[in-house]
């Protein structure tokens, strides 16, 4: 409900004393009251950045030490019935029981009762939960708005990545970026003094606050002497990186390491039932229930960097693809001809065969994925195609592109900060 200040100016209009002779009678015209002006003051309008009126706001806090959001609630004089209700409709989007100490609240009140009936709180310099109960109770996420300033960057390596971008007041959660990008051409585990990197990437803001580091935009990275660049460009029909030239500076692994399609018979999974063990432990990959002596294949162009019988894991094979992707195969039979630490294999290559070995149950294979040493989901990881860009992306693509190889060749320039 609105409250409203009216202000009512009257204006009392008096008409000249017209005197009027009727029968020697004189008369004097009454004055005449009219209403000239009517303005409508209202209280402060202004929607705040959560979509409501400002001046609802009532109390702005931080969770402390054993507080809940019952006991935050509870304070402000929220009947228990109606906090119950908030938790059970939070199930799914945010548990009542993952608040910590530190979150920052909002709290906003009925303009009729002045009873409290929206808390909001945040998560993070981001993501916040809204707990509104003004009419039906409703609990939903929402979102501040991140601000995108393009940077560039440059670098010498002296002896690590990691340094130079310190050394340089680079984010280090950048080298991590360049090794997904350039993993595929440049060995990071073996870079030379005097490689050096430049790149334009987006640095992220929320409210003038650094929240983190967005795409790269652009990147060149030159070593041993061969420079190697990129470019982030998207079409309706896919993104990713491709050098100056539209092709596809990254390679695709295969879906599964087989020719032909097997059964999954068990997920990766962070707490799986082991069948020989009788416990829950995590199991970081995806089982294959294929027959005895299937031939596995590599999923990517790689190096093994392990060929061996390793314990529970049976016959193991493991290749490293680039400095940022590794493969395993476990619990195999035996091992493809010429398969041994130090051999490079190709894409589709055989490289063993399926088998029981280890602690098993029964004939399987267990593939998994390592991203920077640590296993992901094989199923869930985003690959990029290794396409080139087609014909009619082809001229867009390189009118877009000159601006930031302007910006990468003048990057002596110690920032360049510009708005979207």
């Amino acid at each position: 409900m609105k409250f409203y200040k009216h202000l009512i100016l009257l204006a009392i209009v008096f008409s000249n004393c017209s005197l009027f002779e009727s029968s020697g009678i004189v008369i004097e015209q009454e004055p005449v009251v009219t209403l000239s002006n009517f303005v409508e003051i209202k209280e402060d309008q202004s929607i705040d950045e959560y979509g409501l009126h400002a001046y609802l706001l009532t109390s702005t806090g931080s969770v402390k030490k054993n507080e809940s959001i019952y006991t935050i609630l509870n304070s402000f004089d929220v009947e228990a019935g109606v906090i119950q209700q908030l938790d059970v409709a939070s199930r799914g989007l945010f548990e009542s029981k993952s608040i910590k100490p530190g979150h920052k609240y909002l709290v906003y009140k009925n303009p009729n009762t002045q009873n409290i009936n929206r808390f909001i709180l945040h998560l993070n310099l981001v993501d916040y939960i809204v707990y509104d109960w003004s009419n039906d109770v409703n609990v939903f996420k929402g979102a501040k708005e991140i601000e995108k300033v393009q940077v560039v960057t440059d670098g010498v390596i002296i002896s690590s990545l990691y340094e130079a971008l310190l050394v340089n007041g680079d984010n280090p959660i950048l080298g991590n970026k360049l090794s997904d990008i350039f993993g595929w051409q440049v060995d990071f585990f073996n870079l030379q003094p005097n490689d050096s990197y430049s790149l334009i990437y987006e640095q992220q803001y929320v409210e003038g606050e650094p929240f983190g580091i967005g795409e790269i935009i652009a990147a060149n990275f030159s070593h041993n002497g061969t420079d190697y660049d990129a470019y982030y460009f998207e079409t309706h029909e896919r993104s990713g990186y491709f050098n100056q030239f539209g092709e596809s500076i990254q390679k695709a692994l295969l879906k599964a390491p087989f020719k032909y399609s097997q059964r999954i018979s068990s997920g990766y999974s962070h707490s799986r039932f082991h069948p020989v063990l009788k416990k829950r432990m995590p199991h970081y990959g995806i089982d294959y229930a294929a027959p005895l002596g299937t031939p596995v294949i590599s999923v990517g162009d790689g190096v093994v960097i392990e060929a061996r019988y390793r314990g529970a894991n049976g016959n193991i094979v493991k290749i490293k693809h680039n400095s940022t992707y590794t493969t395993a195969y476990l619990h195999l039979n035996g091992f493809a001809q010429g398969i041994r630490p130090g051999t490079k294999v190709k894409q589709g290559q055989t490289i063993g065969y399926v088998g029981r070995t280890g602690r098993v149950t029964g004939v399987h294979l267990d593939y998994r994925i390592y991203k920077n040493n640590q296993p992901v989901n094989p199923l869930n990881i985003e690959i990029p195609s290794s396409e080139a860009l087609k014909d009619e992306d082809l001229a867009s693509f390189k009118l877009y592109i000159e601006r930031y190889k302007h910006l990468m060749r003048h990057s002596n320039d110690e920032m360049l900060a510009q708005y979207f």
